[in-house]
């Protein structure tokens, strides 16, 4: 049933992407876009006030050592950058797709590619979720990223809690609902790889910390990185 609906919204896709070349779809909005640069966290890249640039780690990461190496963005979750996702998740308009896998190679070259990475992780939907939505959006950016990056894609996750709407829980409040959440496939040799765990945004980075717990705890991963679009 699932590999169903992703033939019928791959179908959908194209459909969009073909008819937009026909009838132009109305301009996006003149909003800003703002690229993440730092002053940041150096661990989740969470933004710093720019009269504090020395600082190099968040409280949250100061108290709470995290699974992964690092975590990177190439945008602030803000103006333009949230109207796409936004359009993209809740609205179906899925011919800007490309935008964001744009977006999220930008923000490879300019944070990743000098790291050593064997391999990209998409972070996974719950099939609940999946058989509403159709797509996954942390897939397409991933195997995106992949093609244009020659890396290789190692869907290694399984979700397998399903959890409500976050917005607005702490740190803590994220990891306790996600605990346990994630589960590592069979058939993944990770042993001793370098990855990068890719995501559409980064909220507290409690969602990443699970994934990436599992890549090192049962995949026997040796470095975790992640890469987002955007950071909120």
């Amino acid at each position: 049933m699932d590999l169903l609906q992703k033939i019928l919204w791959e179908i959908q896709r194209e459909a969009q992407c073909f008819l937009s070349l026909i009838y132009p779809p109305p301009k996006l909005p003149n909003m800003p876009i703002y690229p993440l640069d730092p002053p940041f966290c150096y661990h989740c890249c969470q933004p710093f006030p720019k009269e504090l640039p020395n600082f190099k780690n968040c409280k949250i990461c100061s108290a709470q050592p995290r699974s992964f190496l690092f975590a990177r963005a190439g945008f602030v979750f803000s103006g333009l950058v949230q109207e796409v996702i936004q359009r993209v998740k809740y609205r179906n308009e899925y011919y800007l797709i490309g935008i964001l896998e744009e977006w999220l190679e930008k923000g490879y070259k300019k944070y990743i590619g000098g790291w050593r990475c064997h391999g990209v992780v998409p972070v996974p939907l719950h099939p609940k979720k999946f058989r509403k939505r159709g797509f996954n959006l942390a897939e397409e950016l991933a195997i995106s990223l992949c093609r244009r990056q020659q890396l290789e894609y190692l869907p290694a996750l399984k979700r397998v809690k399903f959890s409500q709407q976050q917005t607005g829980l702490s740190f803590l409040e994220k990891c306790t609902i996600t605990r346990d959440s994630f589960r590592l496939k069979r058939g993944f040799d990770l042993l001793a790889k370098n990855l990068l765990i890719i995501d559409d945004i980064m909220f507290t980075g409690a969602t990443v910390e699970a994934c990436a717990e599992v890549l090192k705890k049962e995949g026997r991963a040796k470095e975790i990185a992640v890469l987002t679009v955007a950071r909120n």
